[in-house]
């Protein structure tokens, strides 16, 4: 990828100024995105289900974007996760509902043909249904047959479960699906999950079947699904070392097209043009690599930070990508006062950049928390990155 598509508008090259918004747009359109087809009733526990299966709070996130009068889609861009949330799919008229999910699916599977991505397909369906009702409507039974059509992987998710008082209900309502050809969406995958501990009478039923819920899915994506079966890895709260692999994983490849893209900026002709270009793709490397680790709505002194860690490697970026001559020294390349940086240095800075930047990142990862918990001083973090960097650089 070359330095202009890479930046796509953030980095007036005339100007020498940074948009960060527009970086963070940019970003955003380039991630991995899982969209997951919530089905259900209203009451079934949809919205605990995901709170506490992806660490949000949907309640707080204000209501979705109606895509029909039936349809509801919540965009968490930070996890790069997209729900489609059926509604009215217990109401005596739930046609309509069904009516509405097809013309969006059919939408969605036109936009895909056109754009020649699937990012705006649902990639996965959880039909949830209440253990304890002990019944399985024609409404579910239609839901699975629909997603079916569009070849949608449907995880049937058994919520407020029971255990052995649920037992027999659970195999009654799996014949229910396979006797209605339901068989080949679901391919038995079915979990029972309390997303929530709760009472009845004398007894407590604790959290539990979360992890089974997360394996389910995990291997319910068909071939040729990884960057959406990465997505799913990343946005998930339930398995810290799956989550930290795949952002690890992730960004390893976000670091190596930066780092190609600041190639082809040392390659310019134009003496002294490569300097503020590859501050540029760097701080648009910084902002990405928080967004992997879903740093872009907590991490509120980002700007700083990324001023800092180009301080230190001797690329500075304070609002504007500064020019060459304000550059002393970038390692390896020797002084560089109005010089041009060599495409392999660019390379080689960037990739040094990124991987100390995100080591920086994970030794700050809380594996019970499944986030990354910053100290409040950004000089902390600015030194733990100059710890890391200054033995990366020494080796490129």
């Amino acid at each position: 990828m070359k330095y202009l598509e890479y930046l796509d508008g953030s980095f007036d090259a005339k100007t020498g100024e940074f948009d960060t918004e527009k970086a963070k747009k940019n970003i955003f359109d380039r991630k991995e995105k899982i969209n997951i087809l919530l089905m259900g009733a209203s009451g079934v526990g949809k919205s605990s289900l995901v709170n506490s299966f992806f660490g949000i709070d949907i309640a707080k996130t204000g209501d979705g974007v109606p895509q029909t009068q039936h349809l509801e889609k919540f965009v968490y861009e930070d996890k790069g996760l997209i729900l489609w949330d059926t509604k009215g799919i217990e109401a005596a008229d739930y046609q309509s509902t069904l009516a509405d999910l097809r013309n969006a699916l059919d939408n969605a599977k036109a936009e895909a043909i056109s754009t020649k991505s699937v990012d705006g397909l649902p990639h996965i369906a959880w039909l949830c249904i209440k253990e304890t009702s002990k019944r399985i409507e024609e409404r579910e039974i239609e839901l699975v047959q629909l997603v079916s059509e569009y070849n949608i992987p449907v995880i049937v998710v058994f919520t407020q479960t029971q255990y052995q008082s649920g037992d027999v209900f659970v195999e009654e309502a799996k014949n229910i699906f396979d006797s209605n050809g339901c068989s080949t969406a679901i391919k038995n995958r079915y979990a029972r999950v309390n997303s929530v501990s709760y009472e009845m009478g004398p007894a407590t039923f604790p959290v539990s079947g979360l992890d089974i819920l997360f394996e389910l899915t995990e291997m319910a994506f068909p071939e040729g699904s990884r960057n959406a079966k990465n997505a799913f890895d990343k946005a998930q709260a339930v398995n810290a070392e799956k989550k930290l692999a795949a952002i690890l994983d992730s960004c390893s490849t976000k670091i190596h097209i930066a780092s190609a893209a600041a190639g082809t900026a040392g390659a310019s002709p134009i003496p002294g043009s490569d300097a503020p270009i590859i501050a540029a793709i760097q701080s648009t490397l910084i902002y990405t690599i928080n967004s992997e680790f879903e740093l872009d709505e907590d991490l509120k002194n980002s700007a700083a930070i990324a001023a800092g860690i180009l301080g230190v490697t001797a690329l500075a970026q304070v609002g504007k990508a500064v020019v060459s001559n304000l550059l002393k020294f970038i390692p390896g390349a020797g002084t560089l006062v109005g010089g041009a940086i060599s495409a392999t240095t660019a390379i080689a800075l960037t990739e040094a950049v990124g991987h100390a930047y995100v080591k920086t990142l994970s030794s700050y990862y809380d594996r019970k928390e499944l986030k990354v918990i910053l100290p409040e001083n950004t000089k902390k973090i600015i030194d733990t990155f100059a710890a890391i960097f200054n033995p990366l650089k020494k080796s490129s």
